[in-house]
């Protein structure tokens, strides 16, 4: 009985459910047996620097190993250069005589399909199939040919994914191994706040690394704790304030300098996925340091002794890489006093 394979290309940096959704419209309206997933080398269409190949490998495999039905096809990464449809089935032809082939297409890559290599042969090596989100496809020309699938829109594109956005309509799996391989990340956190804050996250972030190096810590744990510790201080008032009313309500006659801390703890854990609750104590208790936990320390430390501030802390620092908790000591010490001089209270 010959073997019906669907084709689905793409660069899947990262891989999101858009992609899962369209796969599991072939298995069902088309009847094949299984589904690959074609990752691309370097798109020919596409004019970006894709992720390192190991990474969109790994997210696909996360996904693939959860499906029965769903195969990564890695052909076109050990051809490396750029990926022609046209030399994958030709490849795929050779390997596989007796299947019968699928290739899946959307809207976008429909409209484009007569600027692929050899797009008449194309044609002769596998069914193309263009998933319809909206029933609205052209079917001129050579689009006659193709094979439509119905498929109910999902509103999430790779682009919007390493923007930081649409992040609850990617597989938990790929979340996490984003986080944990520090894919995109620095893109998420940019988007969510100025320039100048974003260079401080950065900052911020390295001082961490450098003192959980020293002091024998997490040294991923410590940059995420750093680069994330401001991530919601440019929030909208009424955003911030909303969080503080329903996750926070206790906190509402504080004041609202400190509110990013408590707020960014929750908007780690719901937004972007990161759990860790030392991460999360880290950055909910960064503002006022009223937390002796090692990363709390580290962080409360890293924020206040940022060399981008301006001012002259390697005295803080170095005390700080020979002991934390003495460091922590002194740069409270000096942040009371600061606090005392500008006359701030509640901070």
């Amino acid at each position: 009985m010959t073997k019906k394979v669907a084709l689905l290309g793409g660069s899947f940096d990262p891989i999101h459910n858009g992609h899962i959704a369209m796969a599991k419209a072939a298995i069902e309206q088309l009847q094949v047996d299984e589904v690959w997933f074609v990752l691309a080398n370097h798109a020919p269409l596409k004019d970006f620097q894709p992720t390192k190949n190991e990474h969109r490998l790994a997210m696909l495999n996360l996904v693939c190993a959860s499906h029965e039905q769903f195969k990564v096809c890695d052909l076109e990464l050990h051809r490396q250069g750029t990926s022609y449809t046209i030399d994958t089935l030709r490849d795929l032809h050779q390997q596989y005589p007796d299947y019968e082939w699928f290739w899946i297409l959307g809207a976008d890559q429909q409209a484009q399909f007569e600027q692929w290599k050899d797009w008449q042969e194309l044609l002769e090596l596998a069914t193309f199939v263009v998933v319809d989100r909206d029933g609205h496809l052209k079917e001129d020309g050579v689009r006659k040919q193709f094979v439509s699938i119905a498929m109910e829109a999902v509103d999430v594109s790779s682009t919007q994914v390493r923007q930081g956005k649409r992040l609850n309509l990617i597989p938990k799996a790929v979340r996490q191994y984003i986080v944990d391989h520090e894919l995109y990340l620095e893109d998420w956190v940019s988007l969510q706040m100025n320039p100048h804050r974003f260079a401080h996250s950065k900052s911020v972030a390295k001082v961490c690394m450098d003192l959980a190096s020293v002091h024998h810590l997490d040294v991923h744990k410590a940059y995420l704790i750093g680069l994330f510790h401001d991530i919601a201080k440019d929030l909208r008032k009424d955003e911030m304030e909303k969080w503080i009313r329903e996750r926070f309500p206790q906190y509402l006659d504080e004041p609202k300098a400190i509110w990013h801390g408590y707020v960014g703890s929750e908007v780690v854990r719901s937004v972007y996925g990161i759990e860790d609750e030392q991460i999360r104590n880290a950055i909910y208790h960064h503002v006022k340091g009223l937390s002796d936990e090692p990363y709390a320390m580290l962080i409360f430390i890293a924020d206040k002794i940022d060399p981008l501030r301006g001012y002259d802390s390697s005295a803080l620092y170095n005390a700080s890489m020979e002991d934390l908790a003495l460091g922590f000591q002194k740069v409270k010490e000096e942040n009371a006093a600061y606090l005392r001089k500008q006359n701030i209270k509640g901070v």
